[in-house]
């Protein structure tokens, strides 16, 4: 590999491992979820995040915000798991403008019906290729990169 101008080689090649692994991990997971569940990964997120917020619900800003997605992707998700009968929304109380999205019961049913297939797949693809120490390592480093990113996005 050549030397970079804003990289040595050794961070270089560590990046280049990083870009590679992340991307056939997102793949093989999102692979799983298309064909065993025919849904996507963020799909699968919006509904495990509304399977564990009190009451299974959400503001959709806040949605929008644990999952660092933007209004419009996320209000199109929500409109195609609304379509799917695994989702609703619900007008806020006392804000005209405030919109929760709901877990319906058959929503909660498909979720736990396939979180099981989704942990083997992230077993397959991530967990078994490491030692019990590489992972909690890995572990480690993605929570220090996660909590630098959120000090500086706020």
């Amino acid at each position: 590999m050549q030397e970079s101008p804003g990289l040595p080689d050794d961070q270089l090649r560590a990046w280049v491992h990083y870009l590679g692994a992340h991307t056939l991990v997102q793949r093989v997971i999102e692979r799983h979820l298309h064909e065993t569940a025919g849904i996507s990964h963020a799909e699968f997120e919006i509904l495990t995040r509304l399977d564990g917020a009190p009451g299974r619900r959400m503001r959709m800003g806040e949605l929008a915000s644990v999952l660092f997605s933007p209004g419009s992707r996320l209000n199109y998700r929500i409109t195609r798991l609304t379509g799917l009968g695994w989702v609703r929304r619900e007008q806020h109380p006392t804000d005209r403008r405030g919109l929760y999205a709901v877990l319906t019961g058959e929503g909660a049913d498909f979720l736990h019906g396939i979180t099981p297939g989704y942990y083997e797949a992230v077993r397959t693809a991530v967990i078994a290729p490491t030692t019990e120490d590489e992972f909690a390592e890995l572990g480690r480093i993605s929570r220090k990169l996660f909590q630098h990113h959120l000090v500086r996005d706020e």
